[in-house]
């Protein structure tokens, strides 16, 4: 595609450098995969503190027993 051997070393570099700035900045498949990778990670986390509460009741009078 592109015959980087003409530039010289220092100019090499920069294209790779810039080359990754653009993969990081639009690679959009790497960061989706990312970001539901951390959903996922979320998701386990918090899912270990979901509490079913539907048949609880509170009862005021039952506190001030103690």
């Amino acid at each position: 595609m592109f015959d980087l051997s003409v530039l010289p070393q220092k100019a090499q570099e920069e294209l790779a450098d810039f080359y990754q700035f653009l993969v990081e900045r639009y690679g959009k498949n790497e960061k989706e995969s990312e970001l539901q990778e951390r959903e996922k990670r979320i998701h386990a986390f918090f899912g270990k503190f979901n509490i079913d509460l539907n048949d609880y009741t509170f009862n005021r009078d039952e506190i001030y027993e103690r």
